[in-house]
């Protein structure tokens, strides 16, 4: 079954690439909750980043998007999807998580989080067939469901 796209491992000089695609996507949406301390931010991509993998999502011959992605017993863990603005509302991040989605076996969950206050995020997952888990006040984590 195709699902538009392949996961490509990042390449060792590849992170900081990664990283200013990552800054660039969430520093606005990050500032309405707290000051962006670039040394922190930097430090914190580079800490949870190695135990996850990096990925980018590439479709058509082109880099669509990043991911940071991990397997634990009950499924897969998207710790970073950031689809580059000009990549948004093109299907970009729709077809990356369904190829995770394709990744999971029967019965498994994707877990995520994202930020409580960015509706348009929300509505993405949602979509998708995501669903509230638990609602902090910050962050929602959201589960996707695989079927059995």
């Amino acid at each position: 079954m195709s699902h538009g796209g392949a996961l490509q491992p990042l390449l060792a000089g590849e992170q900081q690439a990664a990283y200013v695609l990552y800054r660039n996507a969430m520093m606005a949406g990050l500032r309405r909750i707290a000051r962006w301390d670039e040394a922190l931010q930097r430090q914190r991509f580079a800490a949870s980043h190695q135990a996850a993998s990096l990925f980018w999502f590439e479709d058509s011959g082109a880099r669509r998007a990043l991911l940071s992605l991990r397997r634990d017993d009950a499924g897969l863990i998207v710790d970073l999807l950031v689809v580059p603005p000009a990549q948004q509302r093109r299907g970009s991040g729709r077809r990356a998580m369904r190829l995770v989605h394709a990744l999971c076996r029967p019965g498994e969950q994707v877990r995520l989080s994202c930020l409580r206050r960015d509706r348009r995020v929300r509505a993405f997952y949602a979509a998708l067939g995501y669903r509230v888990e638990h609602a902090g006040a910050d962050f929602l984590e959201l589960v996707w469901q695989a079927p059995a």
